[in-house]
């Protein structure tokens, strides 16, 4: 017979003799059925004082159960210990669509089950009056839906379906809002072990270049299987890498080798740690990631959470323990060495040349460099290795402050449960999509209509009832389709404009004045626009290599997307090289700061970037990169002062005056022609892209809002080849480009999966 075990009984339950009865009989019930052959599984069994009914939950559930509002806690459970072997899968119903107000739900950082939830669940599921306990509900997956007939939150979960029958449920099964499944047990901690197995032996180390995600979890693969691995990180460890990012923070010490882009976890640690991808958030290596990063230290909301993120506080300890297993299955990591290239024999790579000229033996090379590594793609052009030139983007980051994306998003009643953070309701972001207009003509006709709007709200007159006719329907944003390109790996979760609200009738706060000295003088510095010779339009669309909206059909129309939001964050400098300035986004955990920014980008195609093709080959889109970064530099003044134009005043062509609204870019702004920094083809885009995003979110064009230049680097413009099934490069046996910076992936999660399967590559070869 079974182990039994009575817990949670309160003193309040038995006052009366009927109910005294009934408990007896119930334990006397319970014991012969747990006792039963066929009952050997371990079982929960809860009574509620206002309903007389037994009910099952299998051992994977919390041990807590409720009945209804006048549940009494666990109350009343009897345990018993079952055998391990031959436990079958528990059927179960997956309910989508479940949703509570923001009034009933426990907060955004809440996942677990709560007694609104299980309402909701048996109300949703036609339970006839009887109560579901807790127990019996799991969250799947919980999100915020923003848009303006919802504003509330959405639920997937999990229910047992013998606990759902219990309570007389009889629901109906339709694919997408409920349906049946069998569920194996729950998911364990990541399948890595604190020793290696010793399967696969190999002469020289396997060599890791770099300790981004791609790089961190293919070693971590590798040196489960037993094989020696070394790490080569051109950067600092995150503690060191700090120091030196506090550094340049405070008193604009750049450390080339030890920056936001170069170090311990990549240019993510010191972004907005976004876990969000494309590869396919249910797949077993998605979830082999968010496991191994929840095993590491992150919290368990990042396995349920819809749009989950870490923020670079919780990312530095995270690192911290991911380093400290890597060196307790033995894996040598290198910090503050950097990689010169490859040495090579007989059409094999053999080692790393370092940076003083010795040569680290490598039976094979795992290349995870990141997107700013372009000494080393230099390095491997001159070596003969197959590049190929990628479509990329690139534009500006737009800054609003926090307040007011939170009151475009969910109105002046929701928008107070915010609290920086703090609330109930998450900080408000948004994602945005647009086709942007060919024709030139008409984006400045209706730029100037827009800005004749502007003027006439402020004087308190309306405009010309011809102006107002003569507005033609802004067209919609298309919808993100899947692709191959590494920076739509982490984009569009949910569609094109999933997180959009709608328009609401908030108005637009007067813009704060600015608080950086350089700023209000309003000096402005010229400079000209980065013009391709002989350019032509894009008449593939940007759907064909940018996935920007299938049924493009305008010819010569570009994408153009808002990317890596950082709601509460910050803007930073992500210059490795002094006579350079880009910039990035990044935010902590807690998402508090009073601003709110995301990159706005143009898809960019080889025609962007034929004139200099003659000198730089597949390296073209690097030289255009750095083309625009050194412009945004000398616009800036130097000393990595960031140029900065008001959005209105970049729509209209002129160079902000007067007080700028205040920027979280620490290292000063100065007022800036951002206007010409670019091509016209790519301003264009940007300005009609602006007006579509302003008629999704009304008030996006404010003075309030504040354009920093410049955003070039949001994944690689160059791709590493590499074979479809061996992942080895096609002209180099033994080099295995890997992660964002080879252009397979783009965000943390897509890197870290790229990263798992070149490791299986090389064990599956040897």
């Amino acid at each position: 017979m079974p182990h039994l075990s009575l817990t949670g009984w309160l003193p309040t339950i038995g006052t009366d003799r009927e109910t005294r009865q009934h408990i007896t009989r119930c334990k006397t019930f319970a014991h012969q059925r747990l006792s039963s052959p066929e009952s050997r599984l371990r079982r929960q069994i809860s009574f509620s004082r206002s309903h007389s009914l037994i009910r099952y939950c299998p051992k994977r559930l919390p041990t807590q159960a409720i009945g209804s509002a006048q549940c009494l806690g666990s109350a009343g459970s009897i345990s018993a210990k079952s055998e391990a072997e031959g436990v079958p899968k528990a059927e179960t119903w997956r309910l989508f669509g479940v949703r509570l107000s923001v009034e009933d739900d426990p907060g955004k950082d809440n996942h677990d089950s709560s007694l609104a939830l299980c309402q909701a669940v048996a109300f949703k599921l036609k339970c006839k009056g009887l109560p579901l306990p807790l127990a019996a509900v799991s969250v799947v997956r919980k999100s915020f839906d923003a848009r303006v007939k919802y504003r509330d939150f959405a639920y997937v979960v999990d229910v047992d379906a013998k606990s759902a029958r219990a309570a007389g449920a009889s629901p109906k099964f339709r694919p997408g809002q409920t349906e049946r499944i069998l569920r194996e047990e729950p998911h364990r901690s990541p399948v890595f072990s604190q020793k290696p197995s010793g399967a696969v032996a190999t002469q020289d180390p396997i060599v890791v270049v770099g300790s981004g995600p791609a790089g961190l979890f293919a070693a971590l693969e590798l040196a489960q299987a037993g094989l020696p691995v070394v790490i080569l990180e051109r950067g600092q460890p995150v503690e060191s890498r700090g120091r030196d990012i506090g550094a340049l923070i405070v008193r604009r010490l750049l450390n080339t080798e030890s920056n936001l882009c170069y170090g311990e976890g990549g240019a993510g640690t010191w972004s907005d740690g976004k876990l969000t991808t494309k590869v396919g958030r249910n797949s077993d290596p998605v979830r082999r990631v968010l496991h191994t990063l929840h095993a590491f230290g992150a919290p368990q909301s990042i396995l349920v959470a819809g749009k989950p993120h870490l923020g670079t506080d919780r990312l530095i300890r995270i690192l911290q323990a991911f380093r400290k297993h890597l060196t307790a299955l033995g894996v040598k990591i290198h910090f503050g060495t950097c990689a010169m290239g490859l040495h090579v024999q007989h059409d094999r790579v053999v080692g790393i040349t370092l940076k003083g000229g010795e040569v680290l033996p490598a039976s094979r090379v795992v290349l995870a460099v990141g997107h700013s590594s372009r000494a080393m793609y230099s390095a491997l052009l001159a070596k003969g290795v197959a590049l190929s030139p990628k479509p990329f983007a690139l534009g500006f980051r737009v800054e609003h402050p926090q307040a007011l994306i939170d009151t475009i998003q969910y109105g002046q009643e929701y928008a107070a449960e915010v609290r920086r953070g703090k609330g109930r309701v998450p900080v408000a972001d948004y994602s945005l999509t647009a086709q942007a207009l060919p024709d030139y003509a008409e984006v400045s006709s209706r730029t100037a209509m827009h800005a004749s709007h502007t003027q006439a709200a402020a004087s308190g007159s309306a405009p010309p009832e011809a102006e107002q006719s003569s507005v033609r329907p802004q067209p919609q944003a298309g919808h993100s389709g899947e692709t191959k390109d590494a920076q739509h790996e982490e984009q569009h979760q949910s569609g094109s404009t999933a997180t959009t609200s709608g328009r609401t009738e908030a108005a637009n706060p007067a813009p704060q004045p600015n608080r950086n000295s350089a700023s209000s003088q309003g000096r402005g510095k010229g400079g000209r626009h980065l013009q391709a010779k002989g350019q032509r339009a894009d008449r593939r669309g940007p759907g064909s290599s940018r996935g920007q909206g299938p049924g493009v059909d305008q010819e010569g129309a570009r994408g153009v997307y808002s990317f890596c939001m950082c709601p509460g964050g910050q803007i930073v400098p992500t210059t490795t090289n002094p006579e350079e300035l880009c910039i990035n986004g990044m935010s902590f955990s807690r998402r508090n700061s009073k601003w709110a920014n995301a990159a706005l980008v143009v898809a960019v195609q080889p025609s962007d970037w034929a004139h200099l093709d003659a000198q730089h080959g597949p390296l073209a889109g690097v030289a255009l990169q750095v083309e625009a970064e050194r412009l945004a530099a000398r616009m800036g003044g130097g000393s990595l002062t960031a140029p900065v134009q008001r959005v209105p005043d970049f729509l209209a062509g002129h160079l902000s005056t007067g007080a700028l609204p205040s920027s979280s870019y620490r290292l000063g702004v100065e007022s800036a022609a951002l206007h010409d920094i670019y091509s016209p083809a790519v301003t264009q885009a940007l300005k009609s892209a602006l007006l579509q995003f302003d008629k999704k979110l009304p008030g996006f064009i404010s003075d309030a809002g504040l354009l920093h230049g410049v955003e070039t680097r949001t994944s690689s413009p160059v791709r590493i080849d590499r074979g479809h099934h061996d992942l080895q490069s096609p002209s180099l046996h033994g080099l295995y480009p890997c992660g964002e910076g080879a252009g397979f992936a783009g965000g943390i999660v897509s890197a870290a999966v790229d990263g798992m399967k070149v490791a299986q590559a090389i064990l599956n070869e040897l």
